[in-house]
């Protein structure tokens, strides 16, 4: 039988058999006693009952599958292998990447549960990689046509030396409370007493474990690389991603805004972020230099190339510098949700933009006017990379796709 002995909690009130309910201001419930209409206590026995029973078949049917379901970390268990009718390439996709040159060109693609997929006929055919976690996957990058890196949820950083096929897992969000923490607690300990703030920033960030995830990664070569996050968060390599430590003592991050990108765009590396704020790597410094853009909302991307840069993110916003970030523009794109991706084509002479909305643009201007691009199969897209000739491949939540984009010569301003 159900019992309507309730004890209060932090959230409302639970029984004995576990039923948890918030109570509302028209109820008064005490220990053993209901002050409710008798309509009001027909109703809830009735749903007491539904639930009960509902609890009752669902522990059951857990208790008999338990063997075969069993809970595996997703930091510990490897990627499965895709089966039978599962296409590879309508699995959710949230990252791209190019590597290698000519006849020798390969895309890879990452996404949820630890997937990454291979293709080395221009996203015509995939092929699944190895990958030892499930965690999703949500950026790329590769300094060779061998060598590269992947991060995304539960703070993982895997890592590639033969072009994708197989990875290997170099950090996590079980690492990093110990392991940054430790980095901070020794420097304090040797009089840099300055750097308490970022001591306590990465100790709230990681005491949970592995809940926050890395959102970009960028190496500069086969030592030097960076990954970014959520809560500013900012972790440096300087041996291939054997050992990381905190660089939030490194960038003008005051209140620990996310950072959501990192990128080299000609011959600079910036880091995109909220508030509007864009970081530039000072090499001299070893800092990332706060850019202020004027804007208010968040950027998720960041592309441009020696001429330009494009900073883009919520309902459709992108800001434009033509002067390394010293002033910037805002550019109309026609779309009123968020930008997610950007990708140069190989000549650097087209631009292509994605959104949220499953709307694509393209410029052929240096990113001053925009057009719209028909897309066959929209979605809300995460990835977009230059592919063969005038063709770009594009990810997202409902997998991969191929468009044309047209030449050069065929853009024109995107109308309002």
């Amino acid at each position: 039988m159900l019992s309507t002995d309730a004890v209060q909690t932090s959230s409302g009130y639970e029984t004995e058999n576990g039923l948890r309910f918030s109570c509302a201001s028209t109820v008064n419930l005490t220990k053993g006693t209901f002050s409710w209409v008798p309509e009001m206590r027909l109703i809830l026995a009735c749903v007491c009952l539904i639930v009960a029973s509902l609890s009752l078949a669902t522990r059951v049917c857990a208790t008999e599958s338990r063997v075969d379901n069993v809970f595996g970390d997703p930091l510990l268990t490897p990627a499965v292998t895709l089966a039978g009718v599962m296409n590879p390439a309508s699995q959710p996709i949230l990252a791209l990447v190019k590597i290698g040159e000519g006849t020798h060109r390969r895309i890879i693609a990452a996404g949820f549960r630890g997937l990454v997929l291979i293709s080395d006929d221009g996203a015509s055919h995939w092929r699944q990689a190895r990958v030892p976690v499930q965690s999703d996957l949500v950026a790329l990058c590769f300094i060779s046509d061998r060598r590269g890196w992947a991060v995304g949820h539960d703070g993982v950083i895997l890592h590639t030396e033969d072009g994708g096929e197989s990875w290997t897992k170099q950090f996590d969000g079980d690492a990093a409370h110990d392991v940054m923490t430790a980095y901070y607690k020794t420097r304090i300990a040797n009089g840099e007493h300055q750097l308490q703030r970022f001591l306590d920033e990465v100790e709230l960030n990681t005491k949970d474990g592995a809940t926050l995830p890395f959102l970009s990664v960028y190496f500069e070569n086969e030592k030097i690389g960076y990954a970014v996050g959520s809560f500013g968060m900012l972790a440096e390599t300087e041996d291939g991603g054997k050992t990381w430590r905190p660089w939030l003592d490194h960038i003008d991050n005051e209140k620990f805004l996310n950072l959501n990108d990192i990128r080299k765009v000609g011959s600079d590396i910036y880091i995109a972020g909220e508030q509007g704020t864009v970081y530039r790597l000072d090499r001299d410094k070893q800092r990332f230099v706060a850019v202020s853009t004027s804007y208010k909302g968040s950027f998720f991307r960041i592309a441009g190339n020696e001429k330009y840069l494009l900073a883009m993110g919520l309902n459709g916003t992108a800001f434009r510098s033509g002067d390394l970030g010293q002033s910037w523009k805002a550019v109309k794109t026609g779309v009123h949700t968020s930008l997610t991706s950007a990708s140069l084509s190989a000549d650097g002479k087209t631009i292509v933009l994605t959104a949220e909305g499953g709307q694509a643009l393209y410029s052929t201007d240096d990113a001053q006017t925009f057009m719209p691009l028909a897309m066959h199969k929209p979605m809300l897209f995460a990835d977009v990379v230059d592919g063969d000739d005038d063709w770009f491949v594009f990810a997202g939540y409902q997998g991969i796709a191929r468009e044309k984009v047209p030449a050069a010569n065929k853009s024109a301003p995107v109308q309002k």
